[in-house]
């Protein structure tokens, strides 16, 4: 069984990756402020060197920090990353922001589904 922290840290899943990596620019636009990196600090998905990361783009501007931030989420955030941002997002006054990745998460999940019952056409005989 996984632990704690091996949960909480590596590559999320190929799903979450590509309903974050699709939505980037809105994202980047959407969020404000830094109470959603501070959320997911206090829920262990980025640690303190993360944090340095972040608050060193953050001073830069504050779209950067944000797309560092989701960058350091889709790389090293965990298995768990995806659930506990859409949480972190509600929690900050942005449930539009985490309905939108709900719905988009759903979507490529169902695709993924179907894709994977489809015959493969190269076996398929002629």
């Amino acid at each position: 069984m996984a632990t704690a922290d091996e949960l909480n840290r590596g590559r999320m899943n190929e799903v979450d990756h590509y309903v974050i990596q699709s939505n980037m620019g809105y994202l980047c636009q959407q969020i404000r402020g830094d109470a959603i990196i501070t959320n997911m600090f206090s829920k262990h998905i980025f640690d303190t060197d993360d944090m340095d990361i972040i608050e060193k783009q953050m001073k830069k501007s504050p779209r950067q920090g944000i797309k560092a931030a989701l960058k350091l989420l889709m790389g090293s955030g965990g298995v768990n990353a995806f659930n506990a941002f859409i949480d972190c997002l509600n929690k900050s006054g942005f449930a539009h922001v985490a309905e939108k990745l709900q719905l988009d998460r759903k979507e490529k999940t169902e695709t993924m589904n179907v894709e994977a019952r489809l015959p493969d056409p190269e076996s398929a005989p002629l």
